[in-house]
């Protein structure tokens, strides 16, 4: 597979784009924006419920580290660790992802 990286605009993402042997794109990476807005809302939900990241991380049954690097956009969440963070602060993955 060859990747190809896209720089982004102020209308389009960045993007990292896979190529298979017949030419074919597909996603390999998401934008390091959308990591970096993610953990900032994660971050506000959180400090808004006055938990440490200790308290978020035990309710969603992952590392403190975890919770951090999340929360600073050096990690892309999985959809199911998406979820579980979403349930630990008591909202839903949509309302999570508002404004991402």
């Amino acid at each position: 597979m060859t990747v190809v990286y896209l720089q982004g605009t102020s209308e389009l993402p960045q993007l990292w784009l896979g190529f298979d042997l017949k030419l074919r794109p597909t996603i390999v990476g998401v934008a390091r924006d959308i990591c970096v807005e993610l953990g900032k809302r994660i971050r506000l939900l959180r400090k808004e419920r006055r938990w440490r990241q200790i308290d978020l991380a035990e309710s969603a049954g992952i590392s403190e580290n975890y919770v951090s690097d999340i929360e600073n956009g050096r990690k892309e969440i999985c959809i199911r660790t998406l979820q579980t963070v979403a349930k630990a602060l008591g909202v839903t993955v949509g309302e999570l992802l508002k404004g991402v």
